[in-house]
């Protein structure tokens, strides 16, 4: 029996197909598929390093609508977040579950703004992050909805 020729592809889109998308994913040993975690790209709100500052004491931290967000608790006991539209008036200091998301303790909390466009937390240990994301975010007005 003769020596076998194997052809390999170039891997680019043009000349992937289906077999070879399969084994690019996919691991035999291991008998899953292969898995590279990589994390959000996160920066930070224009003129913020992070959310410190922006607690009961201060303003809220405006954010454009449909932002999603990194909120990274650097404590050891529950801190809150509260987040609602500027034209609705001024947020009030998180406290508790009664106005406002918990973010448990040293650990983050990924959220996203929805229709709201301000946040405010309880502590000062809570950081911020914007979420970059190139999905686009539309509010349908009632009328137009289903």
């Amino acid at each position: 029996m003769g020596k076998q020729k194997v052809k390999r592809s170039p891997i680019n889109s043009a000349t992937l197909g289906a077999n070879d998308i399969a084994s690019m994913v996919a691991n035999a040993r291991a008998g899953a598929n292969k898995v590279l975690p990589v994390g959000p790209q996160l920066r930070t709100p224009a003129g913020a390093t992070q959310v410190q500052g922006f607690t009961a004491n201060t303003a809220a931290l405006p954010l454009p609508p449909g932002t999603s967000l990194a909120l990274s608790n650097n404590s050891a006991t529950v801190a809150w977040v509260t987040m609602n539209k500027a034209a609705d008036g001024a947020l009030v200091a998180p406290t508790g579950i009664a106005n406002a998301i918990p973010l448990k303790p040293n650990d983050w909390t990924y959220l996203n703004m929805g229709e709201n466009d301000q946040i405010q937390t309880s502590a000062a240990t809570v950081g911020c992050y914007i979420i970059e994301d190139d999905t686009s975010f539309q509010i349908i007005p009632e009328d137009k909805q289903f």
